[in-house]
């Protein structure tokens, strides 16, 4: 790789090209990372990410069956060393307004909270919950984090500020992709194939 830079020392195209397809190959595990091993510092290699998975030991459920799962038994396990008590179940209209609020960014509409208020029938919370996971404002509200991360922005912000006037496109495509629930692996691959 070294041959394919340029004369001032700065990577070339070429080297991009090979270091992105090399960073691809490790990505998508044709390069195992034993084979990246050798040249690892041993401390890096102490890291919890380098640590092969393990199946961690369930604690005991606690005294007043607060906990529903093993989550919650890892959390009340957290809480009881520091002395506290988990805070008391949320009422049906707080839940809801959370649960809206993290979704998809909005308030419940006052119809939306009457109509999970009174609904009393087994599932009522599952079906909120995929009522949000189905409305186009979950891809919205969900996107902007991830634009966040990605510095997406529809000018350039400095010196003249010029618009960008395509940058929509990508901005919407990361909408889309989260509403139609594309897989986490292939979100990845075209992101990284459409920046080329």
């Amino acid at each position: 790789m070294s041959r394919a830079r340029k004369r001032d020392g700065k990577p070339g195209p070429t080297f991009c090209r090979v270091g992105f397809a090399f960073g691809s190959l490790v990505v998508l595990g044709v390069v195992s990372a034993n084979a990246l091993a050798a040249d690892a510092d041993p401390a890096e290699q102490q890291h919890w990410a380098y640590r092969p998975i393990v199946r961690p030991q369930v604690p005991q459920a606690g005294g007043d069956g607060w906990a529903r799962n093993a989550v919650d038994l890892f959390v009340l396990r957290r809480l009881d060393a520091l002395k506290l008590v988990p805070s008391a179940a949320a009422g049906r209209e707080t839940l809801i307004r959370r649960v809206t609020l993290d979704l998809i960014g909005l308030p419940p509409t006052p119809g939306e909270v009457a109509a999970f208020v009174n609904d009393t029938q087994p599932g009522a919370f599952e079906r909120v919950v995929d009522r949000l996971l189905a409305s186009p404002h979950y891809g919205e509200r969900w996107a902007r984090p991830w634009l966040d991360a990605a510095h997406y922005a529809d000018s350039d912000g400095y010196l003249t500020d010029q618009l960008r006037p395509v940058a929509w496109r990508f901005r919407q495509w990361v909408v889309e992709a989260l509403n139609d629930d594309m897989p986490f692996d292939r979100f990845t691959i075209e992101q990284l194939a459409g920046d080329l």
